[in-house]
């Protein structure tokens, strides 16, 4: 584009949609936002919240691919694979195999650091704003079955760089003391300082109420069904009608695959699926607990307990599939005793849109001037979400860090359709 737009679409009503509408509303432009669903749908609700931008890191890490060849055997296993082959999944797991070295790994986690730098001033600007999950600030506790695994785990975050306690590995009446709740199977654990944990529900519904009242246009029920770009303008033909603009913001999440697919675009994303589930419980924990070696994650909201975990690589997005929940039930249930297990409510998965590199696609679709794309951000949506938004209205009005766009641009997973 010669000129900086005036006015844009942003496709995906999502916490990463909303946030880039935020954000493009404050730079001065007039902004439509078109959901398919409704807001927050897809793999932004049900989440456990996690603002933590010390601890960062890409999927692939060394290893991955032997855990993800046994998940496939394995349906119980936290990282599952359905061995019903489809080609876009089989370019997704052959690109992330191959960049699971330490060298990708090492770079990846660098450019996500970046990138989440200065988040928590970020967020506390929105909540100036009203924008508000209701965040826990007292960090996060990991608890492990073994004080071999704890110690393995708190070596990990050293190298990352994480604000750990100065305690070390906690064990006996110290881990009892940092978090009561914790059960038997908790045996060694540590703590990581000053991270957040927000209700994602209701900082989507916050941060979508700002934008009303800032003036942005929130349509739900908007399927697209194809994406024109013009000379001067840009054409987005929905279900619930034909929308034009200087410019568009993709950012529908694993859904950015279908509507990127009508301009001729290829975009290298997968739906990677979690699952949650709230129970009640009589001493939720103090802070969110990660169980390092279940790979679930106890997130204390209102009364309850919200337990999220797993990954599965499907190529149905939508599918929801009753074991994995029972497969989560049967991993946490010995590290929160409190818990009334059988009273399980807001049963939920979520398709999280991942990249082969583990880093989101932000910036300019190759051969499309006036078609941005705002997504592939893996497990880090929420916390990605502010630093996207601003990195976007950066791109397109002329105030964007080329360094920062530079590692996230979306040319090193997108083909032109020949």
């Amino acid at each position: 584009m010669s000129a900086s737009p005036s006015s844009v679409l942003v496709v995906g009503g999502g916490v990463v949609g909303l946030a880039c509408a935020h954000y493009l509303g404050r730079a001065g432009l007039t902004v439509t936002v078109l959901e398919r669903d409704r807001l927050g749908s897809g793999a932004s609700r049900g989440n456990a919240g996690e603002i933590c931008p010390d601890l960062v890191e890409p999927l692939g890490a060394p290893g991955v691919a032997a855990k993800a060849l046994t998940g496939v055997f394995r349906p119980d296993s936290p990282l599952w694979i359905n061995p019903v082959p489809s080609l876009p999944l089989l370019r997704f797991l052959t690109g992330l195999g191959l960049r699971s070295t330490a060298r990708h790994h090492g770079a990846g986690a660098a450019a996500l650091a970046a990138l989440a730098e200065d988040t928590f001033g970020l967020f506390e600007e929105l909540e100036a704003l009203g924008v508000d999950g209701g965040a826990g600030k007292d960090g996060f506790l990991f608890a492990y079955p073994s004080y071999e695994d704890a110690a393995h785990g708190l070596a990990g975050f050293r190298r990352l760089g994480a604000p750990l306690s100065p305690e070390g590995v906690l064990r006996g009446a110290a881990l009892a003391e940092a978090e009561p709740a914790l059960g038997p199977a908790a045996r060694a654990g540590f703590l990581v300082e000053r991270q957040w944990a927000v209700d994602p529900g209701q900082f989507v519904d916050t941060l979508a109420e700002r934008l009303r009242r800032d003036g942005a246009e929130l349509v739900e029920g908007a399927r697209v069904t194809a994406v024109r770009e013009g000379v001067d303008r840009v054409e987005v033909r929905t279900t619930a009608g034909t929308y034009q603009a200087d410019a568009v913001v993709i950012a529908a999440g694993v859904w950015s695959r279908e509507v990127c697919a009508s301009l001729g675009v290829r975009v290298e994303v997968a739906a990677g699926k979690g699952y949650s589930f709230s129970v009640p419980a009589e001493s939720p924990p103090k802070r969110l607990v990660h169980l390092g070696s279940a790979k679930a994650v106890l997130a204390p909201m209102g009364k309850g307990v919200r337990v999220a975990g797993t990954m599965e690589f499907d190529r149905d997005p939508d599918r929801f599939r009753q074991g994995r929940v029972e497969a989560l039930v049967a991993a946490a249930r010995p590290y929160l005793p409190g818990a009334d297990w059988e009273r399980r409510e807001q049963e939920w998965m979520g398709p999280r849109p991942m990249t082969p590199d583990g880093l989101p696609l932000i910036g300019p679709v190759p051969g499309r001037p006036r078609v941005l794309l705002a997504t592939g951000h893996n497990m880090l949506g929420l916390m990605l979400a502010p630093a996207t938004g601003r990195l976007v209205a950066g791109l397109l009005t002329g105030g964007a860090d080329p360094g920062t766009a530079a590692r996230f641009t979306p040319a090193r997973s997108v083909r032109l359709r020949g």
